[in-house]
């Protein structure tokens, strides 16, 4: 009896040992690789608080299965995110592994599937980007190399390499550098790119569309922008957040904005708001290459990626408005924004 529980000890031990090697040698997700280092902070600073509010007000017949997911904001260099509170409590936040995003997430089955407001609250306290001396950037090393891959590599709508070879030559020139290639790449966007909302197709950020029509929004202008750069080279990721008013101390927000980042040895993630310089090139034309005003909030980086848990639709373009599927289709969804500026 003595030995066959001695065995059973032994038994149980090595499960538990292998086990530890089978955890261990899950590959670490994605995003952990990523360089982190930014720009420095300029001396502008916003601190406020922000309603998101996420509604679900019609369902299809006999819908058995409801499920939501809104991204939450992240805490970094730039941006810090405190009080974090949910009017309805989720029943998981989860990091999805492409690109570190965080996502809140709701299922609802059974008497629980019904029309429902989610209300999510934040302080955020947010700085501003200020251009560093770009011509001090380094090469990059081999790990930098290897850890950045993933921001030079395209999708269905932000095409990279051949077909945008001769665009991406155009725009930069004789540029070398990638410095130079960056700041060619701006200059050729806001020459050639005008903000309009103009009938259907723009929105997307399609590289594509940018070329063949000129004009879009900010998922436009920043397509054309990271397509350049990246066919020559220079890493860039894209950033989805929403815009604070600069003239007003609260009220409700329309809709999103993004921006994009390059990557420079020795500096790290440079940024560029080249929809929003367009929109005054007189006053922002040269500010908003390398300089970031604080009157935003970043919610989410990267294109194409899947949520945690996996929607059933496909991969989405970006994230930053709820998103909802009833039995795995997508359905509409209703949300509005606010926010109060608070004193330090």
């Amino acid at each position: 009896m003595k030995l066959v529980a001695g065995l059973c000890v032994v038994v149980v031990a090595l499960c538990v040992v292998q086990g530890s090697e089978a955890r261990a040698a899950e590959p670490e997700p994605r995003y952990k690789q990523f360089p982190t280092q930014e720009a420095p902070a300029g001396k502008g600073a916003r601190k406020f608080m922000f309603t998101y509010t996420a509604q679900i007000e019609k369902l299809p017949d006999g819908t058995k299965k409801l499920e939501l997911w809104l991204p939450v904001p992240p805490s970094g260099v730039h941006q810090d995110i405190s009080d974090v509170q949910f009017s309805v409590k989720p029943h998981e936040i989860n990091v999805e592994p492409a690109y570190g995003n965080r996502l809140a997430y709701w299922k609802f089955e059974g008497a629980e599937v019904k029309p429902v407001e989610v209300v999510l609250t934040f302080a955020c306290k947010r700085k501003e980007i200020a251009l560093p001396d770009v011509s001090k950037a380094k090469a990059l090393d081999e790990t930098e190399r290897a850890a950045l891959k993933p921001f030079l590599e395209g999708n269905k709508l932000l095409l990279v390499g051949a077909p945008v070879k001769d665009v991406a030559a155009h725009a930069a020139g004789k540029a070398q550098a990638q410095h130079e290639i960056s700041k060619a790449a701006y200059d050729y966007v806001l020459a050639n790119m005008q903000y309009s909302k103009a009938g259907q197709g723009w929105g997307h950020g399609s590289t594509e569309w940018a070329c063949q029509s000129k004009y879009g929004n900010c998922t436009d202008f920043h397509a054309l922008f990271q397509s350049i750069v990246m066919t020559k080279g220079v890493p860039s990721k894209f950033e989805m957040g929403l815009p604070l008013p600069a003239d007003k101390q609260e009220g409700a927000i329309g809709g999103y904005h993004c921006w994009a980042k390059f990557y420079l040895g020795g500096i790290g993630w440079v940024p560029v708001d080249i929809s929003e310089a367009s929109r005054d090139k007189e006053k922002f034309g040269t500010y908003y290459y390398g300089n970031l005003t604080a009157d935003r909030v970043h919610f989410t980086t990267g294109r194409m990626f899947d949520f945690v848990p996996k929607q059933a639709g496909e991969p989405v373009n970006f994230l930053i408005y709820p998103y909802a599927e009833a039995d795995g289709k997508s359905i509409a969804t209703g949300k509005t924004f606010k926010f109060k500026d608070l004193q330090d």
